[in-house]
């Protein structure tokens, strides 16, 4: 759960660093998760690290590229090619998704057993994003497909990684979940170090001028960087590959959940507003929901994770 609560800060942070782009943003976020992870593997000395397989460095840099890379430029051109709050909705359905989907995988449970708490997280979702549905733009049938099509890829892509990463976790069970975040990170920041150095090719110079000017807006995207790359990218990581490794991934899914909660609790802080009655029913429904689920496995009605 704590992962989440990391995580949930990305909602926020963004809205504050208005003057830079949201790839600006999230290259910033994970040049610092890259650079903590650095920071990690010369204090614990760099033979360590130089002594982990090769295999185990490359499936970092697969899983760095798919959920730090593809997921978030997908998520970026969802969200200009169709309508923020249809991607924002659909990415909400990740705990179905993953629910669903690592059932399929490691027959955890019965699917029956999912039909219920499934259906009122569903439900929930709908209310929160009440607003959302109400005001989705018209486009073009094209673009506006192009945009889902980008959206739905977001989803499979971060299905996939939460899916594989569990089940690597498992099979590599000498790799601590700390570990393995610094992994991802030095991975992430290889793939960062990559983008920017073809951006400095490709883009105008005078964009750059923000970065030179040690001003107000620079100094919060700075410390906005450092929370989002140490908070919700290193110890996010840190703590989803703990709870990877110790409970079932239907469980995990659901528990996603908890992502959106937190996320909608900062946002209402940061404009200092309620939620209306829609969000705020929308959100005791998926907390009952998500506890639903609890209840299950506490009564042990769903099987024990097959490893």
């Amino acid at each position: 759960m704590g992962a989440y609560f990391c995580d949930s800060r990305f909602f926020v942070i963004p809205d504050l660093l208005i003057s830079f782009t949201p790839l600006e943003v999230a290259l910033g976020r994970y040049f610092c998760f890259g650079f903590i992870s650095f920071i990690i593997m010369l204090c614990q000395g760099i033979n360590k690290w130089l002594a982990i397989p090769k295999m185990i460095w490359v499936q970092a840099l697969i899983y760095a590229l798919v959920v730090n890379i593809f997921y978030y430029f997908s998520l970026v051109l969802g969200s200009r090619y169709s309508n923020a709050s249809t991607i924002t909705l659909l990415l909400s359905l990740s705990p179905i998704t993953l629910a669903l989907y690592g059932n399929w995988h490691h027959q955890e449970c019965s699917f029956k057993q999912l039909i219920l708490p499934s259906l009122i997280v569903i439900v929930g979702l709908v209310l929160v994003n009440y607003s959302a549905i109400n005001n989705l733009c018209t486009t073009s049938c094209h673009t506006y497909l192009f945009g889902l099509g980008c959206g739905i890829f977001s989803l499979f892509s971060w299905n996939w990684y939460v899916l594989s990463n569990a089940k690597f976790l498992k099979q590599h069970p000498e790799i601590p979940p700390s570990d393995w975040a610094t992994l991802l990170g030095l991975a992430t920041l290889f793939w960062v170090l990559l983008i920017i150095s073809f951006s400095l090719i490709v883009i105008e110079k005078k964009s750059l001028n923000k970065f030179f000017v040690f001003d107000r807006p620079l100094q919060e995207f700075l410390i906005g960087s450092c929370i989002l790359g140490f908070f919700c990218s290193w110890i996010g990581a840190y703590l989803w590959n703990k709870g990877s490794q110790e409970i079932p991934m239907t469980l995990a899914g659901q528990l996603t959940i908890f992502e959106t909660i937190f996320g909608l609790i900062y946002v209402y802080s940061f404009h200092r507003r309620f939620p209306t009655v829609w969000e705020g029913v929308g959100m005791i429904i998926l907390l009952w929901g998500t506890f639903f689920t609890l209840q299950t496995f506490k009564k042990g009605q769903i099987m024990a994770p097959t490893h």
